[in-house]
């Protein structure tokens, strides 16, 4: 098992961290959106269609396995993975200290997640008896605790940096349009500002 990261664990050049930034953001608003509807089902806030096919509880566990799935994503050890942290250090050097502490919060889970999407979410290859274990450790005081504590923190995290980002990276308008996803709901707030400014 790789040890957990503090920092970043790549070094990007601008352009790559931008790129980077922007397939964080897309993953980012599919996280949040995923989120809510596993709390609002999760309330009771949401309800099915009288026929629906499937109960609300069904739903929930289904909403909730995708989440696990992604939010697992952030913290990813392959070559071929985006680290989530790494633009977010090469981009807003002045929120170190709270990159670092999402960071850290996210690492603390990685095993528990990396465990649940592998065996459960993503791959489902696994015996039973992984799958079942890879559900319960998800379901331990702990870990609920600290997937509490990351899921918030990176929310914010996200937030913060979001309000920021023109400033950071004034470039952005223009690589979202050449990049034609500039249409995407989750960089609606830069076309706006960008609009105001």
């Amino acid at each position: 098992m790789a040890p957990p990261v503090i920092g970043p664990r790549n070094l990007l050049t601008r352009e790559e961290a931008i790129e980077q930034y922007i397939l964080l953001r897309l993953r980012a608003e599919d996280i949040k959106r995923l989120g809510y509807l596993v709390e609002n089902l999760h309330e009771g806030t949401i309800q099915l269609i009288e026929n629906a096919p499937f109960t609300r509880a069904d739903l929930k566990d289904t909403a909730r396995t995708a989440f696990f799935g992604w939010f697992a994503t952030l913290t990813d050890k392959g070559n071929k993975a985006v680290y989530a942290f790494d633009p977010l250090f090469a981009l807003f050097s002045g929120r170190r200290p709270q990159i670092i502490k999402v960071q850290s919060e996210c690492e603390a889970c990685h095993s528990t997640l990396q465990q649940f999407r592998n065996n459960v979410a993503f791959h489902s290859r696994a015996e039973l008896r992984a799958q079942i274990q890879a559900r319960r450790a998800l379901q331990t005081d702990d870990a609920l605790v600290d997937l509490t504590f990351a899921r918030n923190d990176f929310a914010r995290l996200m937030s913060d940096v979001t309000s920021g980002e023109l400033i950071a990276i004034p470039e952005l308008p223009t690589v979202l349009t050449e990049l034609g996803v500039s249409h995407h709901p989750a960089f609606a707030n830069v076309f706006i500002a960008n609009a105001k400014g």
